[in-house]
């Protein structure tokens, strides 16, 4: 493992990440959202919140949050119904920027994706740069705003993207990575989910330091063959390559039910649409894919 760590590769790596995405775009084409607490979803009883612009996340309101929930926390808070159709228009604008500049691109999303910017096609040095331009170029063609962050694996970068959000540009240089997570929580951590983060807890692991402090066969013996990359990532390390045209594995469709189906002939009835609704949607996204 001491081979590995010294081997780690220095990529120049950019998350970009668009603020309050939904919301914003929402804000941008309605002016009479601006400056308002706006929730994208559904006001029902049942609904969820999609997406919350900042003036409504100051109240507490957050995405996958129940409705009645936000409505609660904010009882001024505006919601709007989705135009996915919008979203997905303004994400390939932000994506043929993002082409611009390099041709490895990782989508998370409609709204994030890694940059790798090592070799670039302007041939500019320094990430810190071309995270700027594609800052600048994102508010003057599709006036919203985009936070980045630049560093040399993908771990740090998404830190780094959250770190001075709304419109940040943040950067972690290898200096800094292994002291910048010392004191995160475990639940920061890339593979690391709810269930994994309790188990941690209860083996006396809250912390990068804490993790740190347990050595590579104890890691692997709780957590099997994840424990080589828990044991490198509290360390600020990760050998994950940016991935462009990674494969999609899987297409989802849900529908929030205004009651709870307790029969197999009711939900037979709505399973049908569902599968429907999924088998378009993997049509479009093998489309896009193209």
């Amino acid at each position: 493992m001491a081979l590995e760590l010294e081997r780690e590769p220095q990529w120049k790596i950019i998350h970009v990440d668009m603020d309050a995405f939904y919301a914003s775009v929402e804000q941008r084409d309605n002016p009479a959202l601006r400056g308002k607490p706006v929730a994208v979803g559904g006001s029902r009883a049942r609904g969820v919140v999609a997406a919350a612009s900042y003036e409504a996340r100051k109240f507490g309101v957050r995405s996958a949050m129940p409705s009645v929930t936000a409505r609660r926390k904010c009882p001024d808070l505006i919601f709007v119904e989705p135009r996915f159709d919008a979203y997905k228009a303004v994400s390939l604008e932000i994506r043929s920027i993002f082409a611009e500049h390099t041709a490895m691109i990782e989508p998370l999303s409609l709204d994030e994706a890694y940059l790798d910017v090592t070799e670039n096609h302007h041939g500019i040095a320094s990430a810190t740069e071309v995270a700027k331009q594609i800052k600048a170029k994102i508010r003057a063609e599709t006036q919203l705003t985009a936070s980045a962050g630049v560093s040399y694996n993908k771990f740090l970068a998404k830190l780094a993207s959250d770190y001075r959000k709304p419109d940040g540009l943040f950067v972690i240089t290898p200096a800094m990575g292994p002291s910048f997570v010392e004191a995160l929580p475990v639940e920061r951590f890339h593979g690391v989910g709810p269930a994994t983060a309790a188990k941690m807890n209860q083996l006396g692991i809250f912390t990068a330091l804490d993790l740190r402090a347990k050595d590579e066969a104890f890691l692997v013996r709780h957590f099997g063959k994840v424990g080589p990359h828990f044991y490198c990532i509290c360390r600020g390390i990760d050998h994950r390559p940016v991935i462009a045209n990674r494969l999609r594995k899987s297409v989802g469709a849900e529908n929030t039910f205004s009651r709870d189906l307790t029969k197999l002939d009711e939900m037979r009835t709505e399973l049908r649409p569902l599968i429907d609704k999924g088998t378009i949607a993997r049509a479009q996204a093998c489309e896009a894919e193209r």
